[in-house]
């Protein structure tokens, strides 16, 4: 009897929840998720930023927001602008996306985008990332010196971070953190003003 008890409100319940709502609820969920989605990503600057063999970040264009420190020719011929900077506004919604370019296989050439917190030393965060292979080169220990970062990304690869610029202006450091490739020069600041 008790069982009968228990079962009965939960078999009332399924059936009242049988056919007919499924059609009603379909439109009503598609509706509010697509719209909430849409509208943010009006609201987030994107920034593509390609990774190349010579260990440095580039861009395809010119933007006002973006500093740039002259060209370089890469190994597949194109031509692109060295990036040494980016402007952005505090509260400001920012997209990096990472493209590599590169022939060389993933052990040999893959690159991130890190960004550190306002003070980190850019180049001890770098040797303490050498040592971090098994975690991509993310060291577990100094996750509280980074914002944000993208994963690592092989030729070919896109990675991409959507995050919120900090509230406090100022200049935060971001590099790679693949060995060697900081010291090569693939590092930049965020200005925040």
């Amino acid at each position: 009897m008790r069982l009968f008890t228990y079962l009965l409100p939960i078999l009332l319940f399924l059936s009242a929840c049988g056919g007919g709502e499924q059609q009603q609820q379909e439109p009503q969920t598609t509706e509010p998720e697509t719209q909430p989605a849409q509208a943010q990503t009006e609201d987030v600057r994107t920034i593509d930023i390609i990774g190349v063999d010579q260990m440095k970040y580039v861009v395809k264009e010119e933007d006002e927001l973006i500093g740039t420190a002259g060209t370089i020719k890469t190994s597949n011929g194109e031509t692109y602008l060295l990036l040494k900077n980016i402007e952005a506004d505090p509260g400001e919604q920012l997209r990096i996306r990472l493209t590599t370019v590169s022939d060389l296989p993933s052990s040999a050439m893959a690159h991130n985008w890190i960004l550190l917190k306002m003070g980190v030393d850019p180049a001890d965060f770098s040797k303490a990332a050498t040592q971090a292979k098994t975690n991509d080169y993310i060291p577990q220990d100094r996750t509280g010196d980074i914002i944000t970062h993208t994963d690592l990304a092989a030729g070919g690869e896109t990675v991409e971070v959507t995050f919120t610029i900090p509230e406090e202006t100022g200049e935060y450091d971001y590099l790679c953190s693949f060995p060697g490739h900081f010291t090569g020069g693939m590092k930049g600041k965020l200005v925040v003003q």
